[in-house]
């Protein structure tokens, strides 16, 4: 039998480098592949949508979306032209005005780009991007900066603001592009019309706050021969304020109320994601934050559930390790779902070439313990939140203070969906909350009235619950301990590779596609 005949891809991925290797994917399925995608991006012309309009981010979406319109069908001389125009980013200048005027161009449906698109799609591509122009026409206090925008984000949160769905408007997006004609989707991690921002708690206590500021953070302009701060440190008297003024206005060092909310606040409009920096500290951890720094559990999109249990091959794609593959793994339910699928025969992680900022002089034993660590964090939410459930609203809580040694033993007795969910073996995992933050502990948060977790009744899966092979190429940069990774029960699958035009090992098409096909079948 060949791959295929029932072959279907659940894919864990970013928005770029996954992009040069879908043709896999396709060429291995009957193009029956879903793409999770994380929506915590906040660099680029992403960051400028969300500081004026907020929102998730739609950049990495836009990104896959318009990718799948070459791999999904035959282009037309129409669909080609919607290419381009939904990939058009607008130029970066100096002269705003000049920007701007270049975007009414657009809006109005006098631009070049606009030639060989029916009138139709047209008027239906047209009419998202002046919902859009609307909308920040409303927030001009704001200043929105159009360089660097690109068309194709505008229409989907145009797209998204009208419909009040961020899956509406992928949906119309790939139904104009033609997505829809195949068993293809593009699904974002959570579903949410808020945005969604992720923090990593390094080894040495630092927090770096936001996808831009943890993998690619923008160039720190030279001041008076020092370097300017990327970020002034929050005052702690405005801390926690919202402020309700259309004109968002604030006290200044001199008291005088300003206007601070413009294009020039905004450093992480431009920067480069070839960033040599290294961290200062290894990564300890990934977690979403909500607006005031605090921890929060997203709920994942019930379609990441959904894929995991009918796919039947699941991939770990390369690009980003902690910012786009870690965030859709540590959502609730995506631990035990991977670990517990009936349909996944399959569970593979592509290896990247080389290592970037987040995994510096990292081993591929490194990129594997990583994930199965994020699958295990996931895991021990879900058992957290069913060891809070096993609790009865009507106790006391004096009840649930200076409980005896030994009392979880009883509890996981007496709440047998608790223990009966989380009866794995045990593995090697172990929980390091010394640099985490133990929100349990403060008076404030919900779970300061309910007894500690007990860690020692919570056994998450072991490694190979979560990935089956280990696929490398075979001029990687990452150091491969074959024998090591086969004791864990990963296969370990070497395939040829070739160089980028700066010399760096990556991927081919042909090569992917025949590791697939050999694993799959």
């Amino acid at each position: 039998m060949k791959a295929t005949d029932s072959h279907s891809f659940v894919v864990f991925s970013g928005g770029s480098a996954c992009n040069h290797i879908l043709d896999t994917f396709h060429k291995t399925s009957t193009n029956d592949v879903s793409y999770i995608l994380g929506i915590s991006d906040n660099g680029g012309s992403t960051s400028e949508l969300i500081r004026v309009l907020g929102g998730p981010s739609v950049g990495d979406l836009r990104s896959r979306l318009i990718r799948l319109m070459d791999t999904v069908q035959e282009p037309t001389k129409e669909m080609t032209a919607i290419k381009e125009l939904l990939s058009y980013r607008l130029p970066v200048s100096d002269n705003h005005q000049k920007v701007r005027d270049e975007w009414g161009l657009i809006v109005e449906g006098r631009h070049i780009r606009w030639n060989g698109i029916s009138i139709e799609k047209k008027e239906a591509i047209r009419g998202f991007l002046t919902l859009f122009e609307f909308e920040i026409l409303k927030r001009a206090h704001k200043r929105f900066n159009f360089c660097n925008g690109s068309i194709g984000n505008f229409f989907l949160t145009g797209a998204r603001l009208f419909t009040g769905s961020l899956e509406a408007a992928i949906f119309l997006f790939a139904s104009i592009t033609g997505i829809t004609s195949v068993p293809t989707s593009v699904v974002p991690a959570i579903n949410s019309n808020q945005t969604v921002t992720i923090a990593a708690a390094l080894l040495d206590g630092e927090t770096l706050v936001g996808q831009c500021e943890i993998s690619h953070p923008s160039p720190q302009k030279p001041k008076t021969g020092h370097n300017q701060p990327r970020k002034r440190r929050m005052n702690p008297i405005d801390a926690f304020v919202h402020y309700d003024d259309i004109f968002d206005m604030r006290l200044d060092d001199n008291s005088h109320y300003s206007n601070h909310d413009n294009e020039n606040d905004n450093a992480n409009l431009f920067y480069s994601k070839h960033v040599e920096e290294k961290l200062t500290s290894p990564i300890d951890k990934i977690y979403y934050i909500n607006e005031y720094g605090q921890e929060i559990y997203p709920v994942p999109n019930p379609k990441v559930i959904s894929q995991i249990s009918t796919k039947s091959s699941l991939i770990y794609s390369i690009g980003s390790l902690y910012t786009s593959l870690v965030p859709c793994l540590i959502l609730r339910g995506v631990g035990n779902a991977i670990a517990q699928s009936q349909s996944l025969k399959h569970k593979i992680l592509m290896l990247n070439g080389t290592n970037d900022r987040e995994t510096s002089d990292y081993t591929a034993l490194d990129f594997i313990t990583s994930i199965a660590s994020a699958l295990k964090e996931s895991q021990r939410i879900d058992a957290r939140r069913a060891f809070y459930q096993s609790f009865d609203d009507s106790d006391q809580e004096s009840d649930y203070l200076d409980v005896p040694d030994g009392v979880f033993s009883s509890m996981s007795s007496q709440n047998s969906s608790f223990a009966s969910a989380y009866n794995t073996p045990s593995s090697s995992y172990s929980y390091n909350s010394n640099n985490l933050m133990s929100i349990g502990s403060m008076p404030g948060s919900p779970s300061y009235h309910f007894p500690p977790f007990p860690d020692h009744l919570f056994y998450p899966s072991p490694v190979s619950t979560f990935i089956t092979h280990l696929v490398y190429l075979d001029n990687t940069a990452i150091k491969v301990d074959v024998n090591a990774i086969e004791r864990m029960g990963i296969k370990c699958v070497r395939i040829k590779g070739s160089y980028s035009e700066t010399g760096e090992p990556v991927y081919t098409n042909e090569s992917c596609k025949e590791a697939i096909d050999n694993i799959c079948i």
